[in-house]
């Protein structure tokens, strides 16, 4: 067990830092610790450091001795080692001797205090807290309190902190296979929870969220440590990564009583039903667990919260690591850089807020398609208006980072130019609100409603404080005149004091006769009046010798030493009034920080939307069509990044076409049992003596005549031309998400749609009796009459299902290559753009359900409930997997959580082995995937034997990357198109890469004889039945002898 360097025994000096002088060389093993050192034979200075070292076992300690912050024992090695420091030693007392001691200027605190957080590295600085003088004259020691603590998750300080990215600390408490997590940024006040049982959501949340501290509950020996990244213990659990820094907490902090108990304190309710957080009593503990790690560490420093909020991991689209990693979301796979990543590329945000917030929107893209929708509306709104747009831009530019100011505010941590920095935002609101009062959009309507407290604070921070406040609060200079009344009278009186000052200067020089007299002031000694060496002879008498140097001689004066003690004392007085102004404002601002918080959600929202608006501009992208279906429908789409890194008009657009969602007839359908479907037309006649259902938002389209006996559900209903709709019995409940204007859902006995003529008024009556005529809304009525219902929002929809039904197969279309499969085997080249056409979907389908428009001329998209990839492996040493094992895991759990809403996206299966295995098990996936599961799925493949599948099963097509064959070489095209390619040319990719002459012509000919002897192909076309598989399905059982048996024989003659 790897427990973290403070808690480890004490070290011998062999393996000290490199920057090590000869003197910490000589330190006696026994004194590198201070648990082993003989503390009644320290100094009393080592002696306080060792108590405060017990209270912070867990932190690096830096105490200040002077000028410096100094650490000793086992922390000076690790600072020293860390920050590359000189480690050195220090007499620690007449019986111990010297102990290692390093340290750091305290004006360089901040600095290095950095460099060791981002090692994972716990600080306690302990402070100076009065004034060494007053000690000193007091004979004792100066006497020290530990001010801050800073860990990973708990940063305020705005030179720690990305401005771009939250610092989330996060609380886990396990129990069986159920979690709860909690996590908040003390720095912009976001505190959250959520509650599940699945661990492996628990770590892609983690993933999600890179929190910069994870506290975790134990009892183990090793209580309190902290655990840097890479770092293990047994009280880490298993399920959960080395990658992140975590603190190891007591348990009695995480009991529910408590967790409870601290909660309802924190926001002063009486019950957490208000916080909707009652049924996650996992969930409660990690919150209260890290309600109680703040209290510990921020010791006086209030930290104001918002107000807990619980989600469910559900109502979002689920991207797990390796997905968010192969689609480069916010970091390259190649070097882990910002540049080249998907937020890099849509990322036009003008705050610090507007970008941490699009961070978030790129790695939990929305489900529901109102939210997306209101998203999509702003969008197209801003696209249209380019002036609004700009000027919002303009004036988004001049706000400064309200969510981290108000959080320093409201912890009494925000000096007077953060309050500057506010009250300037906040006075550039109201012109916001003004701005955003010409838009119509959702999001633009929210921003409209900015509450006038803000403003009067703003004013208020304006009228208190001066321009450019000095950093610090307690040198004055911070409030404007006329503010307060006593504070003008104590102006006025120092003023007098500096000009008898300047006063004495002029009537000591005209009494002496030396031009070059001054009176001067130092912190050391005060004010004095400097003559030059060479005049000294003509002091007066009452001048009294403090100071010799070189070129001049210091005096003082009785008369001069009386007016400074009074000068001190009201420069004091003055301070200290400014300075409790200054806090009361300061005050003001903390008791509006929510109202201030929820302003500045509105804000870089709106900042997002303007940013993507002008991406979708400049970058031509479309709005997509979202719906319920299962659908993937691309029109000339284009990798959003890719696109911007080549030059203009380079990059080659492709198409795309999923989710075999339709059933089209030609002639006649008739229906004895039940049907489910998600899309249906029918040319001829339609007629259903059982159950028709339409899924989801798709439409059911007759052109002549549907007759129903018993029951319908649609989801959009078309009847063409003069047609009519009998339904005999027919009483679907109206839906609670319709539009006022479109209940026409209570029905009767029976009900008829006729199309009416078009100088025809529309009926408003919804309330039909025994017969009823429905008419169309709009006023133009062409040659169709339409019948709309809203999407319904189950999320479990039924897929392109045909359930045990008399459907005669003469009149079922089967699915072709031009149609939307649910399998995609994709085939070409090495280097021909395979992978990078499956991210291209992957992202696209991403950022329709972030809310952003998309690159494509045209673009209808099924919400999507999960993404998948498997692209690319590699070894992972630190486990023991091969690249092969890695492969079959990332496969495994695609296969065992996708489901038909999923989105798969598949580079190469199988590679990692054997030919025939690996073949056969990316044919069997293959198979699932369109068979069991139905996922929208692309297969790239350098195995074109699985092209085969195509010819077997109804919802499988096959597609290639194009290259032109030259007499000399080839040529991408990086064009998708329908057919499978026969050819990978990767023996031309390696002559490009320049394998030897020789190698390449020996390839050449085995690559002949191979093909020449291979029955692959011809295996898997006579081996495996294409109607025993076709019957499968179409619902048909199939024992899985009869799989087995018909699979086993694919490589006989």
């Amino acid at each position: 067990m790897s427990r973290s360097p403070q808690a480890s025994t004490p070290e011998s000096n062999d393996n000290l830092p490199k920057r090590a002088t000869e003197a910490a060389r000589k330190v006696a093993p026994e004194n590198t610790d201070h648990r082993t050192v003989d503390r009644s034979k320290l100094t009393p200075m080592m002696q306080h450091f060792a108590e405060v070292k017990d209270q912070y076992s867990h932190a690096v300690l830096l105490y200040r001795v002077g000028d410096f912050y100094e650490t000793f024992f086992q922390d000076a090695r690790i600072i020293a080692e860390a920050l590359e420091l000189v480690l050195t030693s220090k007499e620690a007392g007449k019986g111990v001797g010297r102990v290692p001691m390093t340290g750091v200027p305290h004006h360089a605190l901040d600095r290095y205090s950095t460099m060791l957080v981002e090692k994972g590295y716990a600080i306690a600085i302990c402070d100076q807290v009065e004034d060494a003088s007053v000690a000193a004259k007091e004979g004792r020691q100066v006497r020290r309190e530990v001010t801050r603590v800073l860990t990973p998750g708990t940063l305020m300080e705005e030179e720690m902190l990305h401005a771009r990215r939250n610092n989330f600390l996060a609380a886990v408490v396990i129990a069986k296979n159920h979690w709860g997590l909690a996590y908040a940024d003390i720095s912009t006040g976001e505190f959250l929870t959520t509650q599940d049982r699945e661990l492996d959501l628990l770590v892609q949340e983690l993933m999600r969220l890179q929190p910069s501290e994870v506290l975790i509950p134990t009892n183990a020996p090793d209580l309190g440590s902290m655990l840097r990244p890479g770092q293990t213990s047994e009280s880490l659990p298993d399920c959960l990564p080395n990658s992140f820094c975590y603190a190891l907490r007591p348990q009695r902090h995480f009991t529910l009583a408590e967790a409870r108990q601290r909660l309802l304190e924190q926001f002063r309710v009486r019950s957490l039903e208000g916080l909707g957080c009652e049924h996650l009593p996992l969930g409660v503990r990690a919150a209260g667990g890290l309600l109680e790690y703040l209290k510990d560490t921020q010791k006086e420093n209030y930290v104001a919260l918002q107000i807990l909020r619980t989600y469910t991991i559900a109502d979002y689209l689920i991207l797990d690591h390796q997905t968010r990693r192969n689609l480069e979301i916010t970091a390259t796979v190649r070097d882990n850089t910002f540049n080249g990543s998907l937020l890099w590329a849509l990322d036009r945000t003008s705050t610090a807020m507007g970008g941490r917030a699009l961070r978030r929107w790129l790695l939990q893209p929305l489900l529901e398609i109102k939210g997306i929708r209101a998203r999509h509306d702003t969008i197209a709104e801003l696209v249209e208006n380019t002036g609004l747009r700009q000027d919002l831009q303009q004036l988004l530019r001049k706000i400064y980072d309200l969510e981290r100011l108000t959080g320093k505010a409201s912890s009494g941590r925000a000096n007077a130019r953060n309050l500057v920095a506010l009250g300037d935002s906040l006075l550039r609101l109201p012109e916001l609100a003004d701005l955003a009062a010409y838009g119509s959009s959702p999001y633009l309507k929210v921003m409209q409603n900015v509450p006038p407290q803000l403003e009067e604070l703003g004013h208020t921070i304006q009228e208190h404080l001066v321009e450019s406040p000095p950093l610090h609060l307690t040198e004055g200079k911070l409030i404007r005149p006329q503010v307060n009344q006593q504070l003008d009278e104590m102006r006025a009186q120092a003023e007098e004091d500096q000009q008898w000052i300047a006063n004495l200067e002029v009537t000591e020089r005209e009494k002496t006769d030396i031009p070059k007299l001054k009176v001067g002031f130092n912190k050391t000694f005060g004010y004095y009046i400097s003559v030059p060496r060479a005049k000294t002879a003509q002091v007066p008498d009452n001048y009294i010798r403090k100071q010799t140097l070189v070129n001049e001689e210091r005096y003082i004066t009785p008369e001069l030493k009386e007016r400074e003690a009074r000068i001190l004392t009201a420069r004091e007085d003055l301070n200290r009034l400014e300075y409790e102004i200054f806090v009361g404002l300061r005050h003001e601002v903390a008791l509006e920080a929510d109202r201030i918080r929820g302003v500045s959600r509105a804000v870089a929202a709106l900042d997002v939307l303007c940013g993507l608006a002008e991406v979708a501009v400049y970058q031509g992208y479309c709005r997509p069509d979202m719906d319920q279906s299962r659908e993937i429908r691309i029109i000339d789409g284009r990798h959003p990044v890719v696109e911007q890194s080549l030059p203009s008009g380079l990059f080659v657009p492709n198409s795309a076409s999923l989710g075999q969602n339709k059933l089209k007839v030609d002639g006649e359908l008739k229906v004895d049992g039940k049907l489910n479907v998600g899309r249906l037309k029918v040319d001829g006649e339609l007629k259903v003596d059982g159950e028709l259902k339409v899924e989801g938002y798709s439409e059911l389209n007759v052109e002549e005549e549907l007759k129903v006996e018993e029951e319908l559900k649609v989801g959009r209903l078309k009847v063409e031309g003069s047609s009519e709709l009998n339904v005999e019995n027919y009483n679907q409940q109206p839906s609670n998400e319709q539009p006022d204007n479109e209940q026409p859902s209570n029905l009767g006995q029976k009900a008829t749609l006729r199309e009416q003529p078009s100088n025809q008024q529309p009926a408003t009556d919804t309330n039909l009796g025994q017969k009823a005529t429905l008419r169309e809304q709009p006023s133009n009525l062409g040659q169709k009459a339409t019948l709309r219902e809203q999407p319904s929002t189950n999320t479990n929809l039924q897929p392109a299902n045909l359930q045990p039904a008399n459907l005669q197969p003469s009149n079922l279309k089967p699915a072709t290559e031009t149609d939307n499969p649910d399998l995609i085997i994709l085939t070409g080249p090495n280097a021909s753009g395979k992978s990078c056409y499956l991210r291209q979907i992957g992202l696209i389908q991403l950022m329709a359900q972030v809310g952003s428009f998309v690159p494509a001329s045209e673009a209808s998209l099924g919400i999507c409930d999960r993404i998948f990839t498997r692209v690319g492996a590699v070894d992972d040493l630190a486990t023991g997997q091969s690249t092969f094992m890695v492969e079959m895991n990332e496969t495994a759990n695609i296969l065992n959580h996708a489901t038909d809403k999923s989105l798969v996206l598949l580079d190469e299966i199988g590679r990692g082995t054997a030919t025939f295995d690996g073949l056969s098990i990316a044919w069997a996936v293959g198979e699932y995937l369109a068979m069991e599961i139905k996922a929208r799925t692309i297969f790239a493949t350098h195995y074109h034997e699985l092209n085969e599948l195509a010819s077997i099963l109804p919802n499988v097509a096959n597609y290639q990357v194009t290259v032109k064959e030259l007499a000399n070489e080839i040529i991408f095209l990086h064009q998708v198109q329908p057919g499978g390619a026969n050819r990978s040319y990767g023996i031309e990719a390696g002559r490009l890469a320049g394998l030897p002459t020789s190698v390449i012509k020996r390839a050449k000919q085995v690559m002949k004889q191979i093909e020449k002897h291979s029955k692959i192909a011809l295996g898997l076309r006579k081996g495996i039945g294409k109607q025993l598989l076709a019957r499968k399905t179409t619902g048909q059982k199939v024992s899985d002898q009869e799989m087995t048996i018909e699979q086993l024989d694919i490589f006989d003659d």
